[in-house]
């Protein structure tokens, strides 16, 4: 199964204290906002100018 790591600028509220990356399972790009699955299952919006890169991993 492959998922995907959001490295953001910033730590940001969805990521532990300091940390800037972020595991998810998937993602859609709409336009000036990501769409992530979080691995819980759950989905949360995030501004483009928020994320770094978006890389890919295998699990």
């Amino acid at each position: 199964m492959v998922g995907h790591t959001v490295t953001f600028s910033d730590p940001h509220v969805l990521t532990d204290g300091d940390a800037v990356e972020l595991a998810v399972d998937g993602y859609e790009d709409v336009g000036s906002m990501y769409i992530l699955e979080l691995t819980d299952g759950t989905t949360q919006s995030v501004g483009k100018q928020l994320v770094e890169t978006i890389s890919e991993q295998s699990k």
